[in-house]
């Protein structure tokens, strides 16, 4: 398997993870200095996005990608695409389409996300 393959697994792992409900697994996967930049501009650092997690005010139903690419840059890697879920927030259900864009960085064989965006398409 090349690095990319190892990212795209990392990135699958972390989404599962998310939709799963399971906040401990998905924080293995953020790096404590991790920013969250949502659709709406609101940022989260690693414990608030976990926190929103836990008290189950956003439930990911699913979340799935499509048209990513990839690029490695040392031990840095780039990830970019359009994410689709659904999810149910504060009570409403949703579905999103954003583009996203994701920094990680590779540290010996694990992968920690340190930067996500995304912007809504729909």
């Amino acid at each position: 398997m090349t690095i990319i393959d190892d990212l795209r697994q990392a990135d699958t792992e972390r989404r599962a993870a998310i939709v799963d409900g399971d906040a401990n697994a998905t924080s293995q996967y953020l790096a404590d200095d991790l920013t969250w930049t949502h659709s709406s501009g609101k940022t989260d650092s690693k414990e608030s996005f976990l926190a929103i997690l836990r008290s189950g005010a956003t439930v990911y139903h699913s979340l799935d990608v499509r048209d990513t690419q990839a690029r490695q840059f040392g031990e840095l890697c780039v990830m970019e695409g359009v994410i689709f879920g659904d999810i149910t927030k504060d009570g409403i259900d949703k579905h999103m389409v954003n583009r996203f864009i994701a920094v990680w960085r590779r540290n010996g064989s694990k992968f920690k996300l340190h930067a996500w965006q995304s912007t809504g398409l729909s």
